[in-house]
């Protein structure tokens, strides 16, 4: 009996036992499985908070300080991005130094490291393989292949460029423009990568220069600075880069000359009213150039040299060119009151010969007979801009209508208007009162055909 008790007792243990094994699995099995799910639960939730960070390298397009916030758009597509940053932000600019967020400017191409869930800055600099051109006031646009040259070299742009005018007050922030809008008066800040150019900024731009009271100076030339030499027409309104420039007006022996300064899309009047006639320091230079019909540059500007050229004294760059003929190329020195020049161009050689002096330029020949000289240089290739009169063919400028129109800085009409088509890249000015003047580059290409243009209409003067 007792042994049957003895026995029953240890089957009840050990079925407790079993028992008590299986719970203990099944707990332990079931807090291993809350485990995983607690894990995969928090290894979905890590992803959205913050602490894991990503990279992004672009183009910032917009600066705000008192949001501490920087928009950066991706290179090579129109994607934007805000970052935010703070004093934790570790910031380098071009050279590796330090910086905050609020020394980093519209244009600039960074590589940002940012927290994902908030958006914040961990380190922002720029990368290595970034280039930057400052102060760039030598370039050139080739639109249809949208080329830009500048440094000697071609580069890349695209409809994700930015492209922006800076603005002094930084409050306001920059002003997007289009590329028609830059002129070769304007200074840029270039940046890309490799040969795409991602960030055009124009840094200083252009005004304008209208002349009033000049009737003295009639069929004279007008100078601004020694960068523009215009014969002086009706009506006329000059496009200059911004900042103090002295203007002259010179008919034979008659100067009249004005300080200006202009500020960038600005119009600024040079009021000659009180001109008092100076006899002195002026040169009346005749040219006799051969073949008829060949282009007269001088300092870069075409002249009409049908009738004697009143220069300043000093010295000219001046180039000599026709299709079919070498181009000559050399110096003009003005030092006496009336000179002439010849200039013969041929198949092969271009020479100077007559009422002038010169150092031969390649193959060219010349005969000493006057101190007015010419001599042979090196012209800046990046420019030179070489331009062709259509005479069998029209431009057409059709809106905005009333406006008048200069092409160049020469007087054309009120638009709706019409004028002779000229080959090349040149800029069309508009003005208007009431309104803020306009420029734009366009490029004129030689189709054999008429071209029509027509523009955005005019912007209204602010009254405050």
């Amino acid at each position: 009996m007792d042994t049957e008790k003895r026995g029953k007792r240890l089957n009840l243990i050990l079925t407790i036992g079993c028992l008590l094994m299986v719970g203990i699995a099944v707990a332990t099995v079931a807090s291993s499985n809350s485990r995983r799910n607690r894990t995969a639960q928090n290894d979905v939730s890590v992803t959205a908070t913050p602490g894991i960070t990503a990279e992004l390298t672009g183009v910032v397009v917009q600066t705000d300080i008192q949001k501490e916030k920087l928009v950066l758009r991706q290179l090579d597509s129109n994607l934007e991005t805000s970052l935010y940053y703070d004093s934790s932000s570790q910031m380098t600019n071009k050279f590796g130094e330090s910086i905050t967020g609020d020394q980093i400017t519209t244009g600039e191409i960074i590589r940002a490291e940012y927290r994902r869930g908030e958006a914040m800055i961990v380190t922002a600099g720029v990368p290595q393989d970034v280039w930057e051109y400052d102060e760039v006031d030598s370039f050139t646009f080739q639109s249809e292949d949208s080329m830009m040259k500048l440094a000697g070299k071609k580069y890349q742009y695209s409809n994700n460029t930015y492209i922006a005018s800076q603005n002094t007050d930084a409050q306001s922030g920059d002003r997007v423009i289009e590329l028609t809008e830059l002129s070769d008066s304007d200074r840029l800040t270039v940046r890309g990568v490799g040969y795409k150019v991602y960030s055009i900024i124009r840094t200083a731009g252009h005004g304008y220069i209208r002349l009033a009271n000049y009737e003295d100076f009639a069929k004279g030339m007008v100078e601004v600075g020694s960068s523009i030499i215009l014969p002086i027409t009706d009506n006329m309104l000059l496009t200059v880069p911004e900042g103090v420039h002295r203007v002259t007006l010179c008919k034979g022996k008659a100067v009249a000359t004005k300080s200006v300064t202009v500020q960038a899309d600005k119009e600024v009047t040079a009021d000659f009213s009180d001109y008092v006639s100076v006899v002195e320091n002026v040169g009346m230079i005749t040219f006799q150039i051969e073949p008829d019909g060949a282009d007269l540059t001088i300092n870069g500007t075409t002249v009409d040299y049908s009738q004697p050229v009143a220069l300043n004294y000093g010295e000219y760059r001046i180039n000599v060119s026709m299709n079919g003929y070498d181009t000559y190329t050399g110096t003009l020195d003005v030092e006496d009151p009336a000179k002439e020049v010849h200039i013969d161009l041929i198949e092969a050689e271009a020479s100077v010969e007559g009422s002038a002096t010169a150092t031969p330029a390649a193959g060219a020949t010349a005969s000493p007979t006057s101190s007015a000289s010419t001599s042979s240089q090196t012209t800046d290739s990046s420019r030179t801009v070489t331009k062709t009169v259509d005479s069998d063919h029209t431009i057409t400028v059709t809106a905005p209508r009333g406006a008048e129109v200069y092409l160049d800085n020469v007087y054309k009409g009120l638009a709706p208007c019409k004028f002779t088509k000229v080959i090349g890249s040149q800029t069309i000015t508009l003005s208007q009162s009431g309104y803020v003047t306009k420029s734009y580059s366009v490029d004129i290409l030689d189709d054999d055909e008429d071209v029509t243009l027509k523009f955005a209409d005019l912007v209204a003067e602010s009254k405050g």
